[in-house]
């Protein structure tokens, strides 16, 4: 595989390009519109999609047809891949029967940034001889790896190309030399277009124990939606223990020794599917294993994360016998939404007024100062974070940014200690950012500390803050915000326009604690000033560029971004599920919110830094 763009290609390689991208380009935008069966590509009409697909169509996909150039082979065998039916047979039509044989495609693809340019080789010429050489070059936008994860490609990622060879059968060109990788003569090459990808494949969540926590962690894959054994692929990934960015962070609850005997999804009452999934288990097996085995299936398939649910209830048999303690065997996501942690509906909205003090608006109609030192404003402070469990508040304050904790709860006492809910100095240094709170009361916040810079974190009932190890070549973290669920954190990495967005796995405690498994998210933003978790699968970030400021949802399975509806000057967001108001502050000292994400914004007033608890 040569990573260099050919050489300008031909007036045929051109028509080739032209013709497959405006066929896919209008494949794409008709929607449901059926398209002329006289095409090798086309839509049906309306039918019911997939669990998790918004499309409302599938994809038709059509033999060689006779008189067909080699690159017209070409283009459409890889449009005709993205049909998983039977094993890609359509596909398969456009290969020799040797090839076909080689040709094992898996759950590894390439993306692509768009159409492929399809063109023959120079110095070959097809005229009326039996062998032929096309050159497939592309641009890529991500991989997808043998697991399901979504990874998108650096930016100034180089073109790629690969050769694929045709011989002439009863006049009629076939592919029989697919590229392979290494020596190896088996090709499990998937190359899909960006547009195509997304029709045919949806992200879902395989869920898995944080440790030793004990909470569900979301390990987004994508998968084929026309596969015949989706259940069954999506109950498999949760046998092992997750790899990729979640590898020693996560475990399954799934013992050694357990397999998957059967799967039947059956249609359910109104209009969706149930899905009786039977194990087989060690006989010795306690019963709060098969507990948590059971909170990860029906997390898994009955999830709603990233489009409708694919399975609305779970039937979990045991060596042959229903899960006791369950209700006929039916089981669905209220059993277990404990597991994944979430912002609570009505969350208390905290944010600082002009002095500098903190205040909250909980149930009452109007905002109250914080208990303690925090809500007097004597030390005036400039960022807040707040515990999830509402304990504990944190500050910057000062041009030296210092960082402070309080005890609210101890200074909401009625007969507290004068002392109750003083703001106490943690951390000096400067550049200090973030606050932000794990589910353990363990405070995060980066900046630079005796010049250097770095993360750290402070727990609340006292102690020495700890420097974080973070992976080599990252860059200044100029921003951060902990996941509820305390084992992932989005970091700002990077300043001014080189700033960026990451996605790291926590690992440790106490004394030692890393940040791991970096993953890049939406490589395509730049200039990221802020950052918050809107949900356990998306992050809102505010990006800054000389057009102004811009809002943008970024989902953490590697996807593109979003651009949703912000205001001039937006320095802070934050927000706590779709269950909570959003709230950015302005450059000019205003706070405004918004009902949810794409809903107008407006004014309400003076203030800063809102925060959610978390």
């Amino acid at each position: 595989m040569a990573d260099r763009w050919p050489g300008p290609g031909t007036r045929q390689a051109r028509r080739v390009l032209l013709t497959a991208g405006v066929l896919l380009a209008a494949l794409l935008a008709a929607g449901c519109a059926t398209i002329p069966s006289a095409g090798p590509v086309g839509y049906s009409g309306p039918s019911a999609p997939p669990g998790g697909v918004g499309a409302c169509c599938g994809l038709i996909v059509e033999p060689p047809q006779p008189g067909w150039t080699p690159e017209q082979v070409v283009s459409n065998f890889l449009l005709a891949s993205a049909s998983f039916a039977h094993g890609h047979a359509v596909a398969r039509q456009y290969l020799t029967p040797a090839a076909s044989r080689l040709w094992q495609p898996r759950a590894a693809v390439t993306i692509l940034a768009q159409t492929p340019q399809v063109y023959q080789q120079p110095g070959l010429q097809s005229g009326q001889d039996s062998r032929a050489s096309v050159v497939v070059s592309w641009q890529e936008l991500a991989t997808l790896n043998g697991y399901g994860q979504y990874t998108s490609a650096s930016p100034g990622e180089a073109s790629r190309q690969q050769v694929f060879t045709l011989e002439s059968v009863k006049g009629q060109w076939l592919i029989d030399g697919l590229p392979s990788t290494g020596n190896k003569k088996v090709s499990h090459e998937l190359l899909l277009p960006s547009d195509l990808f997304h029709l045919v494949y949806a992200p879902r969540n395989l869920y898995f124990y944080a440790q030793p926590d004990q909470l569900l962690v979301p390990d987004p894959v994508f998968v084929p939606v026309a596969s015949n054994n989706l259940v069954t692929t999506l109950v498999t990934g949760l046998l092992q223990n997750p790899n990729g960015w979640l590898q020693n962070v996560a475990v399954t609850a799934f013992p050694p020794g357990a397999k998957l005997t059967k799967v039947q999804v059956l249609p359910a009452s109104p209009g969706g599917k149930s899905a009786i999934v039977d194990i087989r288990l060690p006989a010795s097996t306690p019963r709060s294993t098969v507990q948590a085995m059971a909170a990860q299936l029906v997390w898994t398939l009955t999830s709603p994360s990233y489009g409708p649910a694919l399975i609305q209830a779970v039937k979990l048999r045991i060596n042959g016998h229903l899960m006791p303690g369950t209700a006929g065997g039916i089981q669905g996501l209220g059993d277990y939404w404990r597991y994944v942690p979430h912002g609570r509906r009505d969350a208390p909205l905290y944010y600082l007024s002009a002095n500098g003090a903190v205040r909250m608006f909980g149930q009452q109609a109007h905002s109250v100062p914080v208990p303690g030192e925090a809500g007097t404003g004597r030390l005036p402070l400039n960022q807040i974070a707040i515990s999830p469990d509402g304990h504990y508040l944190a500050g910057v304050a000062g041009p030296s940014s210092t960082v402070y904790t309080s005890d609210l709860a101890a200074a909401a006492k009625t007969h507290a200690a004068p002392s109750a809910g003083n703001l106490h100095s943690r951390l000096t240094g400067a550049g200090f950012a973030g606050p932000s709170w794990d589910v353990n009361d363990v405070l995060w916040v980066s900046g630079r500390v005796h010049g250097s810079p770095g993360v750290w974190v402070i727990p609340a009932a006292g102690g020495a803050a700890v420097r974080v190890s973070l992976p080599s070549r990252l860059g200044p973290v100029t921003g951060l915000k902990v996941a509820p669920d305390g084992v992932r954190v989005a970091l700002i990495a990077g300043t001014g326009a080189a700033a960026h967005l990451l996605l790291g796995a926590v690992v440790g405690s106490g004394t030692s604690v890393s940040v791991i498994h970096p993953v890049r998210l939406a490589p395509g933003l730049s200039g990221l000033s802020a950052l918050t978790w809107f949900d356990e699968d998306h992050v809102l970030a505010i990006t800054q560029s000389p057009s102004g400021a811009r809002l943008w949802e970024v989902p953490v399975n590697g996807d593109g971004p979003t651009l949703k509806p912000g205001q001039p000057g937006m320095v802070s967001i934050t927000a706590a599920g779709p269950q909570n108001p959003l709230y950015l502050g302005t450059s000019v000292g205003r706070l405004e919110n918004s009902v949810g994400l794409g809903e107008p914004w407006r004014d309400i007033m003076a203030g800063s830094n809102a925060a959610y608890p978390g």
